[in-house]
């Protein structure tokens, strides 16, 4: 039962990683562009995010090896520096984490899933 959790959980999170890389990159150039409806898409941004981390967070409790390959320590530090740039209304680092640090660490998520997942 656990590892077929695990293993739905892992094929939503292969479905779903690559929408959260082209929302990075997305919003950040509508933030960027001044776009208008950036601040209801990046909420929902967020709660991407936040359900990806909680993915990682029922994982980790059932098979605490499975993601052994994956920096989701990383994901919490760029999580937090994102936090800290929108607290301080800095566009300028919103996008850069969005563009340059999000995105990439994403992108290797969807690779390693990939590579998981068949």
């Amino acid at each position: 039962m656990q590892q077929e959790i695990i293993v739905e959980t892992l094929e939503s999170m292969k479905d779903y990683v690559p929408k959260l890389v082209a929302a990075s990159e997305k919003l950040a150039n509508d933030i960027q562009s001044h776009e208008g409806g950036w601040p209801d898409y990046l909420l929902a941004y967020l709660d991407g995010i936040d359900w990806l981390t909680s993915a990682f967070d029922g994982i980790q409790r059932l098979d605490g090896e499975i993601l052994s390959p994956f920096k989701i320590d990383s994901l919490r530090l760029l999580i937090d520096q994102l936090r800290m740039a929108l607290e301080q209304q800095d566009f300028v680092s919103i996008c850069d984490l969005l563009q340059y640090e999000m995105s990439p660490l994403l992108h290797t998520y969807e690779v390693e899933l990939k590579e998981m997942v068949h």
